[in-house]
Protein backbone atom coordinates (compact mmCIF):
# COMPACT_ATOMS: atom_id res chain seq x y z
CA UNK A 1 0.00 0.00 0.00
CA UNK A 2 1.66 3.52 -1.36
CA UNK A 3 1.17 6.33 1.02
CA UNK A 4 2.67 9.60 0.40
CA UNK A 5 4.50 10.03 -3.09
CA UNK A 6 6.69 8.13 -4.59
CA UNK A 7 9.65 7.82 -7.40
CA UNK A 8 12.81 6.34 -8.08
CA UNK A 9 14.40 9.57 -7.29
CA UNK A 10 12.63 10.40 -3.63
CA UNK A 11 13.80 6.69 -3.25
CA UNK A 12 17.09 6.81 -3.98
CA UNK A 13 17.10 10.30 -1.73
CA UNK A 14 15.52 8.42 1.04
CA UNK A 15 18.25 5.39 1.32
CA UNK A 16 20.93 7.64 1.10
CA UNK A 17 19.41 10.28 3.91
CA UNK A 18 18.08 7.41 6.05
CA UNK A 19 21.99 5.81 6.12
CA UNK A 20 23.43 9.45 6.80
CA UNK A 21 21.64 9.90 9.61
CA UNK A 22 22.45 6.41 11.50
CA UNK A 23 25.75 6.92 10.26
CA UNK A 24 26.18 10.32 12.08
CA UNK A 25 23.99 9.09 15.37
CA UNK A 26 26.18 5.78 15.38
CA UNK A 27 29.33 8.51 16.52
CA UNK A 28 27.21 8.98 19.77
CA UNK A 29 28.40 5.69 21.39
CA UNK A 30 30.00 6.41 24.92
CA UNK A 31 29.75 8.22 28.23
CA UNK A 32 31.58 12.00 27.76
CA UNK A 33 32.08 14.79 30.02
CA UNK A 34 30.85 18.48 28.75
CA UNK A 35 33.01 20.43 26.51
CA UNK A 36 34.57 23.29 28.18
CA UNK A 37 33.02 25.73 25.95
CA UNK A 38 29.75 24.61 25.96
CA UNK A 39 29.12 24.76 29.80
CA UNK A 40 27.80 28.15 30.15
CA UNK A 41 25.39 27.23 27.26
CA UNK A 42 23.11 24.71 28.82
CA UNK A 43 23.11 27.05 31.98
CA UNK A 44 21.81 29.87 30.48
CA UNK A 45 19.44 27.99 28.13
CA UNK A 46 17.89 26.35 30.66
CA UNK A 47 17.90 29.63 32.86
CA UNK A 48 15.90 31.44 29.92
CA UNK A 49 13.67 28.16 29.50
CA UNK A 50 13.00 28.06 33.50
CA UNK A 51 11.40 31.45 33.31
CA UNK A 52 9.59 30.72 30.41
CA UNK A 53 8.16 27.62 31.91
CA UNK A 54 7.42 29.68 35.62
CA UNK A 55 9.37 26.30 37.06
CA UNK A 56 13.22 24.96 37.08
CA UNK A 57 14.41 21.67 36.19
CA UNK A 58 15.39 18.82 38.27
CA UNK A 59 17.97 17.59 36.09
CA UNK A 60 20.56 20.12 33.83
CA UNK A 61 19.29 18.47 30.86
CA UNK A 62 18.41 19.64 27.03
CA UNK A 63 18.81 16.97 24.90
CA UNK A 64 20.64 18.15 21.29
CA UNK A 65 19.12 15.59 18.82
CA UNK A 66 21.35 13.81 18.80
CA UNK A 67 22.29 10.11 20.66
CA UNK A 68 22.43 6.45 19.83
CA UNK A 69 21.01 3.24 21.31
CA UNK A 70 21.35 3.83 25.36
CA UNK A 71 23.49 6.98 24.51
CA UNK A 72 21.86 10.97 24.77
CA UNK A 73 23.46 13.90 24.12
CA UNK A 74 23.31 17.24 25.66
CA UNK A 75 23.68 20.43 24.21
CA UNK A 76 26.84 21.08 26.32
CA UNK A 77 28.60 17.79 24.73
CA UNK A 78 28.01 15.24 27.45
CA UNK A 79 27.11 12.43 26.80
CA UNK A 80 25.18 10.29 29.50
CA UNK A 81 23.14 6.74 29.27
CA UNK A 82 19.55 6.94 29.08
CA UNK A 83 17.89 4.65 31.31
CA UNK A 84 14.67 6.64 31.72
CA UNK A 85 13.66 7.28 28.31
CA UNK A 86 11.36 9.39 28.29
CA UNK A 87 9.51 8.33 31.39
CA UNK A 88 9.38 5.31 29.19
CA UNK A 89 9.17 6.27 26.02
CA UNK A 90 11.73 4.80 23.93
CA UNK A 91 12.01 1.66 24.10
CA UNK A 92 13.80 1.02 20.96
CA UNK A 93 16.90 3.37 21.76
CA UNK A 94 17.71 6.91 20.54
CA UNK A 95 18.05 7.01 16.69
CA UNK A 96 16.53 3.79 16.33
CA UNK A 97 16.07 2.90 12.81
CA UNK A 98 12.66 2.02 13.15
CA UNK A 99 12.10 5.75 14.28
CA UNK A 100 14.48 7.36 11.47
CA UNK A 101 12.52 5.85 8.91
CA UNK A 102 8.97 6.49 10.43
CA UNK A 103 10.39 10.14 10.41
CA UNK A 104 11.59 10.20 6.83
CA UNK A 105 8.78 8.64 5.39
CA UNK A 106 6.58 10.96 7.58
CA UNK A 107 7.99 14.09 4.75
CA UNK A 108 6.72 11.99 2.33
CA UNK A 109 3.10 12.89 3.11
CA UNK A 110 0.96 15.97 2.54
CA UNK A 111 0.08 16.52 6.59
CA UNK A 112 1.75 16.46 9.89
CA UNK A 113 -1.07 15.31 11.57
CA UNK A 114 -3.90 12.48 10.97
CA UNK A 115 -7.49 13.31 12.57
CA UNK A 116 -10.31 11.52 14.01
CA UNK A 117 -13.01 12.97 11.17
CA UNK A 118 -10.86 12.38 8.46
CA UNK A 119 -8.69 9.57 8.18
CA UNK A 120 -5.71 8.62 6.76
CA UNK A 121 -4.10 5.24 5.91
CA UNK A 122 -1.68 5.27 9.12
CA UNK A 123 -4.01 4.99 11.90
CA UNK A 124 -6.34 2.57 10.32
CA UNK A 125 -2.76 0.53 9.29
CA UNK A 126 -1.87 1.02 13.46
CA UNK A 127 -4.95 0.30 14.54
CA UNK A 128 -5.17 -3.59 12.12
CA UNK A 129 -1.75 -4.32 13.79
CA UNK A 130 -2.50 -3.62 17.18
CA UNK A 131 -5.95 -5.33 17.72
CA UNK A 132 -4.37 -8.30 15.95
CA UNK A 133 -1.90 -8.50 18.68
CA UNK A 134 -4.97 -8.57 21.25
CA UNK A 135 -6.63 -11.59 19.34
CA UNK A 136 -6.70 -13.96 22.28
CA UNK A 137 -9.05 -11.20 24.39
CA UNK A 138 -12.53 -9.93 23.60
CA UNK A 139 -11.13 -6.39 22.59
CA UNK A 140 -12.49 -5.53 19.60
CA UNK A 141 -11.50 -1.82 18.55
CA UNK A 142 -9.22 0.88 19.71
CA UNK A 143 -9.65 4.91 19.92
CA UNK A 144 -6.73 7.25 19.51
CA UNK A 145 -6.51 9.80 22.26
CA UNK A 146 -3.14 12.45 22.59
CA UNK A 147 -1.94 11.73 25.53
CA UNK A 148 -1.91 8.44 28.09
CA UNK A 149 -4.02 10.64 30.38
CA UNK A 150 -6.61 11.28 27.64
CA UNK A 151 -6.89 7.78 26.69
CA UNK A 152 -8.04 7.00 30.46
CA UNK A 153 -10.33 9.70 29.94
CA UNK A 154 -11.92 7.55 27.44
CA UNK A 155 -11.84 4.82 28.63
CA UNK A 156 -13.90 6.43 31.43
CA UNK A 157 -16.49 8.08 29.50
CA UNK A 158 -17.04 5.00 27.87
CA UNK A 159 -17.63 2.91 30.88
CA UNK A 160 -19.93 5.87 32.24
CA UNK A 161 -22.10 5.98 29.56
CA UNK A 162 -22.71 1.61 29.96
CA UNK A 163 -23.18 2.03 33.09
CA UNK A 164 -24.96 5.27 34.22
CA UNK A 165 -26.25 6.50 36.55
CA UNK A 166 -23.21 3.99 38.55
CA UNK A 167 -20.34 6.48 38.24
CA UNK A 168 -18.34 5.34 41.25
CA UNK A 169 -14.98 4.03 40.22
CA UNK A 170 -12.57 1.72 42.06
CA UNK A 171 -8.71 2.46 42.08
CA UNK A 172 -5.51 1.47 44.25
CA UNK A 173 -3.84 2.71 46.73
CA UNK A 174 -0.78 4.54 44.82
CA UNK A 175 -2.05 4.39 41.31
CA UNK A 176 -1.55 7.08 39.11
CA UNK A 177 -3.97 7.63 36.37
CA UNK A 178 -2.84 10.89 34.51
CA UNK A 179 -2.75 15.02 35.03
CA UNK A 180 -6.38 15.45 33.35
CA UNK A 181 -8.77 16.60 36.07
CA UNK A 182 -10.72 13.24 36.15
CA UNK A 183 -7.11 11.35 36.11
CA UNK A 184 -5.96 13.31 39.41
CA UNK A 185 -8.77 12.30 41.72
CA UNK A 186 -8.40 8.51 39.78
CA UNK A 187 -3.99 9.10 41.19
CA UNK A 188 -3.59 8.18 44.71
CA UNK A 189 -1.02 10.69 45.36
CA UNK A 190 -2.84 14.10 47.07
CA UNK A 191 -0.26 16.21 46.85
CA UNK A 192 -0.87 15.75 42.90
CA UNK A 193 -4.38 17.25 42.99
CA UNK A 194 -3.54 20.44 45.68
CA UNK A 195 -6.11 22.85 45.69
CA UNK A 196 -7.86 20.94 42.57
CA UNK A 197 -12.13 20.36 43.42
CA UNK A 198 -13.12 16.53 43.73
CA UNK A 199 -14.55 16.03 40.65
CA UNK A 200 -15.24 12.31 40.25
CA UNK A 201 -16.16 9.52 43.05
CA UNK A 202 -13.42 7.31 43.36
CA UNK A 203 -12.55 4.69 46.24
CA UNK A 204 -8.79 3.23 46.54
CA UNK A 205 -8.23 -0.03 47.90
CA UNK A 206 -4.97 -1.66 48.82
CA UNK A 207 -2.98 -3.35 46.27
CA UNK A 208 -0.74 -6.52 46.17
CA UNK A 209 1.04 -6.37 49.09
CA UNK A 210 4.58 -7.84 48.31
CA UNK A 211 5.94 -8.18 51.87
CA UNK A 212 2.47 -9.60 53.20
CA UNK A 213 1.77 -12.03 50.17
CA UNK A 214 -0.41 -14.84 51.73
CA UNK A 215 -3.15 -12.26 52.71
CA UNK A 216 -3.21 -9.81 49.81
CA UNK A 217 -5.92 -10.94 48.09
CA UNK A 218 -8.28 -11.46 51.35
CA UNK A 219 -7.06 -8.20 52.49
CA UNK A 220 -8.19 -6.29 49.24
CA UNK A 221 -11.82 -8.92 48.18
CA UNK A 222 -12.34 -7.58 52.38
CA UNK A 223 -11.87 -3.84 51.50
CA UNK A 224 -14.18 -4.34 48.23
CA UNK A 225 -16.85 -5.90 50.12
CA UNK A 226 -16.61 -2.91 52.12
CA UNK A 227 -17.07 -0.64 49.51
CA UNK A 228 -20.13 -2.28 48.23
CA UNK A 229 -21.48 -2.61 52.06
CA UNK A 230 -21.16 1.00 52.39
CA UNK A 231 -22.33 2.36 49.06
CA UNK A 232 -24.15 -0.16 47.71
CA UNK A 233 -23.33 -1.65 43.78
CA UNK A 234 -22.75 1.90 42.26
CA UNK A 235 -19.41 1.26 40.76
CA UNK A 236 -19.31 1.44 37.28
CA UNK A 237 -15.35 -0.09 36.78
CA UNK A 238 -12.58 -1.08 38.49
CA UNK A 239 -8.93 0.09 37.24
CA UNK A 240 -5.78 -0.32 38.31
CA UNK A 241 -2.10 -1.03 36.97
CA UNK A 242 -1.37 -4.22 36.72
CA UNK A 243 2.06 -2.88 37.25
CA UNK A 244 2.15 0.47 39.68
CA UNK A 245 4.82 2.36 37.94
CA UNK A 246 4.58 5.32 40.29
CA UNK A 247 4.74 3.36 43.34
CA UNK A 248 8.00 1.85 42.24
CA UNK A 249 6.56 -1.35 39.94
CA UNK A 250 4.67 -2.99 42.30
CA UNK A 251 2.89 -5.99 40.87
CA UNK A 252 1.00 -8.90 42.02
CA UNK A 253 0.16 -12.67 40.68
CA UNK A 254 -1.85 -14.36 38.47
CA UNK A 255 -3.87 -15.66 40.99
CA UNK A 256 -3.96 -12.52 43.24
CA UNK A 257 -5.46 -10.77 39.99
CA UNK A 258 -7.99 -13.56 38.96
CA UNK A 259 -9.35 -13.01 42.41
CA UNK A 260 -10.37 -9.67 42.05
CA UNK A 261 -10.97 -9.88 38.57
CA UNK A 262 -13.92 -12.97 39.55
CA UNK A 263 -14.80 -10.40 42.72
CA UNK A 264 -15.71 -7.60 39.76
CA UNK A 265 -17.55 -10.31 37.02
CA UNK A 266 -19.43 -11.11 39.94
CA UNK A 267 -20.86 -7.80 40.79
CA UNK A 268 -21.21 -6.72 37.06
CA UNK A 269 -18.21 -4.10 37.69
CA UNK A 270 -16.24 -3.22 34.47
CA UNK A 271 -12.54 -3.91 34.40
CA UNK A 272 -10.28 -1.38 32.81
CA UNK A 273 -6.49 -1.97 33.04
CA UNK A 274 -4.37 1.10 32.63
CA UNK A 275 -1.12 -0.03 30.18
CA UNK A 276 0.08 3.55 29.20
CA UNK A 277 3.66 2.79 31.18
CA UNK A 278 3.37 -1.23 30.76
CA UNK A 279 2.63 -1.72 27.19
CA UNK A 280 5.45 -3.72 25.50
CA UNK A 281 8.06 -3.89 28.54
CA UNK A 282 6.95 -6.52 30.28
CA UNK A 283 7.18 -10.41 29.12
CA UNK A 284 4.46 -10.19 26.69
CA UNK A 285 3.40 -7.05 24.68
CA UNK A 286 0.56 -6.52 27.57
CA UNK A 287 1.13 -6.75 31.11
CA UNK A 288 -2.31 -8.76 30.91
CA UNK A 289 -0.89 -11.21 28.59
CA UNK A 290 1.87 -12.14 30.53
CA UNK A 291 -0.73 -12.75 33.45
CA UNK A 292 -2.63 -15.24 31.69
CA UNK A 293 -5.76 -12.60 32.20
CA UNK A 294 -6.82 -12.28 27.92
CA UNK A 295 -10.74 -13.46 28.94
CA UNK A 296 -11.38 -10.96 31.86
CA UNK A 297 -10.09 -7.13 30.37
CA UNK A 298 -12.90 -4.65 28.65
CA UNK A 299 -10.93 -2.05 28.28
CA UNK A 300 -7.13 -1.40 28.06
CA UNK A 301 -5.27 2.01 27.59
CA UNK A 302 -1.96 1.94 26.41
CA UNK A 303 0.49 4.84 25.55
CA UNK A 304 4.17 5.50 25.61
CA UNK A 305 6.35 2.87 23.94
CA UNK A 306 3.52 2.95 20.52
CA UNK A 307 4.63 6.68 20.05
CA UNK A 308 0.77 7.36 20.10
CA UNK A 309 -1.73 6.46 23.32
CA UNK A 310 -5.32 5.09 22.86
CA UNK A 311 -7.90 2.83 24.07
CA UNK A 312 -9.05 -0.97 23.43
CA UNK A 313 -12.44 -1.82 24.51
CA UNK A 314 -15.12 -4.55 23.81
CA UNK A 315 -17.81 -5.03 21.23
CA UNK A 316 -19.73 -4.36 24.87
CA UNK A 317 -18.51 -1.13 25.70
CA UNK A 318 -18.90 0.36 21.71
CA UNK A 319 -20.02 3.64 22.60
CA UNK A 320 -22.97 5.51 21.05
CA UNK A 321 -22.32 8.27 18.31
CA UNK A 322 -20.77 11.25 19.67
CA UNK A 323 -19.26 10.39 23.15
CA UNK A 324 -16.22 10.32 22.07
CA UNK A 325 -13.91 12.27 19.41
CA UNK A 326 -11.34 14.28 18.81
CA UNK A 327 -9.02 16.31 16.03
CA UNK A 328 -6.08 14.16 16.34
CA UNK A 329 -5.09 10.72 16.20
CA UNK A 330 -1.49 11.56 16.38
CA UNK A 331 1.53 13.08 14.07
CA UNK A 332 2.02 10.57 10.83
CA UNK A 333 5.47 9.74 11.88
CA UNK A 334 4.08 8.11 15.35
CA UNK A 335 1.54 6.62 13.31
CA UNK A 336 4.47 5.14 11.22
CA UNK A 337 6.80 4.52 14.21
CA UNK A 338 3.87 2.78 16.03
CA UNK A 339 2.99 0.25 13.67
CA UNK A 340 6.37 -0.79 12.49
CA UNK A 341 7.45 -0.69 16.69
CA UNK A 342 4.99 -3.57 17.13
CA UNK A 343 5.51 -5.72 13.79
CA UNK A 344 9.21 -5.72 14.75
CA UNK A 345 8.44 -6.28 18.60
CA UNK A 346 5.89 -9.49 17.32
CA UNK A 347 8.71 -10.66 14.86
CA UNK A 348 11.56 -10.84 16.85
CA UNK A 349 12.68 -12.60 19.85
CA UNK A 350 11.69 -10.07 22.74
CA UNK A 351 8.89 -11.96 24.46
CA UNK A 352 8.64 -15.07 26.50
CA UNK A 353 10.58 -16.43 29.14
CA UNK A 354 13.69 -16.72 26.47
CA UNK A 355 13.33 -13.35 25.16
CA UNK A 356 15.41 -10.32 24.89
CA UNK A 357 12.97 -8.66 27.59
CA UNK A 358 13.11 -11.42 30.14
CA UNK A 359 17.10 -11.82 29.49
CA UNK A 360 17.69 -7.90 30.31
CA UNK A 361 15.81 -8.16 33.41
CA UNK A 362 17.80 -11.35 34.01
CA UNK A 363 20.98 -9.53 33.84
CA UNK A 364 20.26 -6.39 35.65
CA UNK A 365 18.35 -8.65 38.67
CA UNK A 366 21.96 -10.65 38.53
CA UNK A 367 24.34 -7.02 38.54
CA UNK A 368 21.83 -5.89 41.61
CA UNK A 369 22.52 -9.16 43.54
CA UNK A 370 25.70 -9.09 42.95
CA UNK A 371 26.58 -5.22 44.28
CA UNK A 372 23.71 -5.74 47.37
CA UNK A 373 25.69 -8.67 48.36
CA UNK A 374 29.30 -7.26 47.74
CA UNK A 375 30.72 -3.54 47.73
CA UNK A 376 27.09 -2.13 48.73
CA UNK A 377 26.50 -4.29 51.31
CA UNK A 378 23.62 -2.43 53.02
CA UNK A 379 23.13 0.16 51.19
CA UNK A 380 20.92 -1.47 48.45
CA UNK A 381 17.96 -2.72 50.34
CA UNK A 382 15.51 -3.26 47.88
CA UNK A 383 15.92 -4.08 43.92
CA UNK A 384 12.82 -5.76 41.85
CA UNK A 385 10.55 -4.90 38.48
CA UNK A 386 9.78 -7.12 35.65
CA UNK A 387 10.30 -6.40 32.36
CA UNK A 388 12.29 -3.22 31.36
CA UNK A 389 10.36 -1.72 34.54
CA UNK A 390 13.07 -2.09 37.08
CA UNK A 391 13.71 -0.34 40.49
CA UNK A 392 15.89 0.06 43.22
CA UNK A 393 16.30 1.48 46.92
CA UNK A 394 19.83 3.35 47.87
CA UNK A 395 20.47 4.15 51.69
CA UNK A 396 17.39 4.62 53.85
CA UNK A 397 15.31 5.35 50.77
CA UNK A 398 13.76 8.37 51.68
CA UNK A 399 13.30 11.30 49.06
CA UNK A 400 16.23 13.23 50.01
CA UNK A 401 18.67 10.80 50.07
CA UNK A 402 16.95 9.22 46.56
CA UNK A 403 17.41 12.80 44.79
CA UNK A 404 21.11 13.53 45.88
CA UNK A 405 22.08 9.93 44.50
CA UNK A 406 20.34 10.54 41.02
CA UNK A 407 21.86 13.96 41.06
CA UNK A 408 25.05 12.59 41.53
CA UNK A 409 24.54 9.66 38.99
CA UNK A 410 23.14 12.42 36.70
CA UNK A 411 26.69 13.72 37.08
CA UNK A 412 28.32 10.87 36.62
CA UNK A 413 26.35 10.13 33.33
CA UNK A 414 23.59 8.28 34.28
CA UNK A 415 19.89 9.22 33.89
CA UNK A 416 17.46 7.80 35.56
CA UNK A 417 14.03 9.09 38.14
CA UNK A 418 12.48 8.45 40.71
CA UNK A 419 9.26 6.54 41.89
CA UNK A 420 7.26 6.18 45.00
CA UNK A 421 6.95 7.53 48.24
CA UNK A 422 8.38 6.01 51.77
CA UNK A 423 10.67 4.24 50.36
CA UNK A 424 10.90 6.50 47.64
CA UNK A 425 12.54 3.92 44.87
CA UNK A 426 15.25 4.99 41.88
CA UNK A 427 13.17 3.72 38.34
CA UNK A 428 14.72 2.51 35.29
CA UNK A 429 12.86 2.15 32.31
CA UNK A 430 15.31 0.34 29.60
CA UNK A 431 15.70 0.80 25.93
CA UNK A 432 16.47 -2.28 24.47
CA UNK A 433 19.50 -1.35 22.63
CA UNK A 434 21.50 -2.14 25.90
CA UNK A 435 24.06 -4.38 25.43
CA UNK A 436 26.01 -6.51 28.25
CA UNK A 437 29.18 -4.18 27.78
CA UNK A 438 26.77 -1.13 28.52
CA UNK A 439 24.98 -2.87 31.44
CA UNK A 440 28.85 -3.35 33.20
CA UNK A 441 29.74 -0.48 32.32
CA UNK A 442 26.39 0.85 33.82
CA UNK A 443 26.75 -0.61 37.54
CA UNK A 444 30.60 0.16 37.26
CA UNK A 445 28.99 3.90 37.99
CA UNK A 446 26.02 2.39 39.67
CA UNK A 447 28.56 1.24 41.87
CA UNK A 448 31.28 4.03 42.36
CA UNK A 449 28.10 6.47 42.75
CA UNK A 450 26.40 4.49 45.81
CA UNK A 451 29.69 4.17 47.37
CA UNK A 452 30.31 8.30 46.75
CA UNK A 453 27.23 9.23 48.64
CA UNK A 454 25.72 6.30 50.95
Amino acid sequence: MTIGVQSPEIQDHFNKLFSSILMEQQKIDHVKTADEDKKELLTNKLKEYEQLKGRGFFYAFMASGRGHGPFVEMIDGSIKYDLINGIGVNLLGHSHPIYIKANLEAATSDTMMTGNLLSYQEPYELSKVLLDSVKASRLKHFWFSCSGSFSNDTALKILWQKKAPNYRLIAFQKSFAGRSIAMQDVTYNAAYREGMPSSIQVDHVPHYNYKDPENALKNTIDALDKLIEKNGNTYCALTLELIQGEAGFIFGTKEYYEGIFKWAKKHGIYIWVDEVQSFARTHQMFAFQMFGLDEYVDIVTIGKVLQAAGTLYTEELNPKPGLIAGTFNGSVASMNAGKATIRYLKDGNFYGENGRIKNLEDKFKAQFKKLAEGSCKGKIPYYGGVGTMLSFEVGDASNDTTNKFMKKLFDNGIITFSAGKEPTRVRFLLSLAILDEHINEIFSILEKTILEVI
